[in-house]
């Protein structure tokens, strides 16, 4: 019998190690009966309150995947791992595939390496979605450089220490002799993740900011940058291959299987309409203490922090039309001091908000309120032309609503919105530009108007917004990218530039075109390949992809023509914009009706740590100036002191 039980409970746990069960161990609830007046929720009763005074959110922690893999491709700077756990996992690996793993782990030309792959699934993770991977070299390693490398595919689990399982196991309320025992060690979960893909090593690029807050190249620390190639990136290397929904726990007295059933159906009608991309939205499990799963409808894929702040003001019971409750909010979203809150919580009304929203674009004063109702419509899915536009003026003239507007428009792919950031990657600001397109090629990376080439299956070359001002835009992170906005990036002056050991790039005093060489073996020799191209950036770098350069000499070769000062263009890189939390706008708006002082603080801020392409998050909630006020801590009473002389002490 006892022998079953281990059978039984170790079947359990690997069931529940394929599904992200170290994710969410910590929160199991207890078993527990509910009771038939529990049963019997009637959310009528309950008219005012919403879907956040009776949950808390859960599933919301990263959870770390980890692999051993191998890099091939090394230009002989690679090694044969020496025998240890790592190696040995490696083989196993490399077994299951039917693979010999001495055939890539003794490599006699050092093309290939061992190497530890990392990477950070996020909350509400769709099976598909892409990420970035770390990748590093084991202690002992004696491989010189990852350049060039390529990661062979590999599978990324998550890990937790039976310690801290057993732990978890004993606060859910299950009996600890079922956990895992002996001494502590790492338990390995299921295949949560795979990674493949180019490395990316040694390009990276010394940045500093100019007075109007945008990242140019250091060319000073550039001259002396030697940076460190046995660390590389892998930019969208990692893919999820499981859902992480959202859990929606119910709590204290609202644990009740009827008010699960009710929450799900409030959700699945605030946000219907999502479309094929949006999947399944929400769906209530009933196992023991009730909980709301649901995962991010598409309209706010990129937004995930909104979702949230609108799924917890949903209202059990919808207000009718001259409810006090829809009443007030149609007032607040006309006030600057509110409107923020009262955006949100319309939009929690689903779409028979739409008639107060449009009410609140028709205001001439305040900027915040039409950027507060411009926003929701938006996400309603009731983008139109002056939606668009509304969010256009707020990107374009206010630097502090920059990074909301431009998700709001790439939340959606109707015309008006995708138009909209057409026209504003043509504009003269730089993060604004910028802005627009990773607005764009996070919504929909195969449009048009943005649609890059593949290079040397190393990076991508992004040539857009042709008929505007010429600038090129280098990143440091999340993906491997030029983008060249205009239509030419005349390259001057006379120079002679190494990048690599195989390249070199040469223009002589005098001459029409740019020389680019490279040095290969040929029957055991070196042998030198030359070709010409014109002055221009464009051509140059399709030049070098063809001869086999990668993204790390297409950098090294842009920085070295700033540093000389050979591009006659404009530089920029990392400008994506800066933005606010959607609290810290709350209360930016409350003081600041026409936002000068916002975009003014805004600006100065450019630079700082921010989350880039998605909205950075600041807690599940917003809560109003009254709320602060009374949530304040209290300063102590201090105790009046005794003036009697005839008293030492109080």
């Amino acid at each position: 019998m006892i022998r079953n039980r281990k059978r039984w409970w170790l079947a359990g746990l690997t069931l529940s190690l394929g599904g992200g069960f170290f994710a969410s161990v910590g929160c199991l609830p207890r078993q527990t009966e509910t009771s038939r007046a529990q049963a019997e929720y009637d959310p009528e009763k309950d008219s005012d309150a919403t879907i956040g005074g009776k949950t808390v959110i859960g599933n919301t922690e990263p959870i770390a995947v980890s692999a051993v893999g191998l890099v091939y491709n090394l230009k002989g700077t690679g090694s044969s791992p020496q025998s240890d756990g790592w190696r040995e996992q490696l083989e196993k690996n490399f077994k299951k595939r039917n693979l010999n793993p001495k055939r890539f782990l003794e490599d006699p030309t050092k093309s290939t390496s061992l190497v530890l792959v990392s990477g950070v699934i996020p909350p509400g993770a769709r099976n598909g979605d892409k990420y970035d991977l770390l990748i590093t070299l084991p202690q002992g390693s004696k491989t010189t450089s990852l350049q060039h490398g390529v990661l062979d595919t590999c599978d990324l689990t998550n890990f937790e220490q039976i310690s801290n399982l057993r732990e978890s196991i004993i606060v859910a309320g299950f009996n600890s002799n079922k956990g895992p025992q002996g001494a502590d060690g790492l338990l390995l979960g299921g295949r949560l993740a795979t990674g493949e893909g180019t490395l990316v090593s040694g390009s990276v690029i010394p940045v500093k900011q100019d007075t109007n807050g945008e990242a140019t190249i250091d060319t000073e620390l550039a001259a002396t940058d030697n940076p460190a190639l046995r660390v590389a990136k892998v930019w969208g290397g990692m893919t999820n291959v499981y859902d992480r929904p959202y859990h929606f726990l119910l709590n204290g007295e609202g644990s009740q299987p009827r008010l699960a059933m009710v929450i799900a159906a409030r959700m699945n009608s605030v946000f219907h309409g999502g479309g094929e991309r949006a999947g399944k939205v929400a769906e209530a499990t009933v196992k023991g203490r009730p909980l709301v799963s649901a995962s991010v409808p598409a309209s706010y894929r990129l937004n995930h922090q909104r979702y949230i702040l609108v799924a917890r003001n949903i209202l059990l019971s919808p207000p009718a039309a001259n409810d006090p409750i829809r009443k007030k909010l149609d007032q607040e979203l006309l006030i600057p001091e509110t409107t923020i809150q009262a955006g949100i919580k319309l939009e929690a009304l689903g779409s028979e908000a739409e008639s107060s929203l449009r009410v609140g674009l028709e205001d001439r004063e305040c900027p915040w309120v039409r950027f507060s109702a411009a926003q929701s419509l938006c996400y309603l899915g009731k983008a139109d032309e002056k939606v668009a536009r509304i969010l256009s003026e707020c990107a374009e003239k206010h630097l502090s609503m920059r990074t909301h507007a431009l998700l709001a428009l790439a939340s959606q792919d109707d015309a008006p919105c995708v138009n909209a950031l057409v026209e504003l990657m043509k504009r003269s600001d730089v993060s604004l530009r910028y802005g627009a397109y990773a607005a764009l090629r996070a919504s929909d990376e195969n449009n048009e108007a943005i649609r890059g080439r593949r290079m040397a299956n190393s990076y991508w070359l992004h040539t857009i917004a042709t008929e505007s001002e010429s600038l090129v835009h280098l990143t440091t992170e999340r993906r491997n990218e030029v983008v060249l906005f205009g239509h030419a990036w005349p390259i001057t002056g006379d120079f002679a530039f190494p990048l690599g050991n195989e390249f070199t790039i040469t223009r002589k005093a005098g001459d029409e075109t740019v020389v680019i060489s490279r040095i290969v073996e040929k029957d055991g020799e070196p042998t030198t390949l030359s070709a010409k191209y014109r002055p221009d950036l464009a051509h140059i770098l399709k030049g070098l992809a063809e001869m086999g350069a990668s993204y790390t000499e297409a950098v090294e070769f842009i920085r070295r023509l700033h540093a000389a000062d050979a591009l006659a263009c404009k530089l920029a890189v990392d400008a994506q914009p800066r933005g606010f939390t959607i609290q810290e706008l709350s209360k930016l708006a409350r003081k600041d009706p026409l936002a000068r002082e916002a975009d003014l603080l805004a600006r100065k801020s450019m630079g700082s740590a921010a989350d880039t392409g998605i909205a950075q998050t600041g807690g599940f909630d917003i809560t109003t100036a009254a709320e602060e006020k009374a949530n304040a801590p209290k300063a102590p009473i201090v105790p009046m002191r005794n003036r009697d002389p005839g008293r030492l002490f109080d």
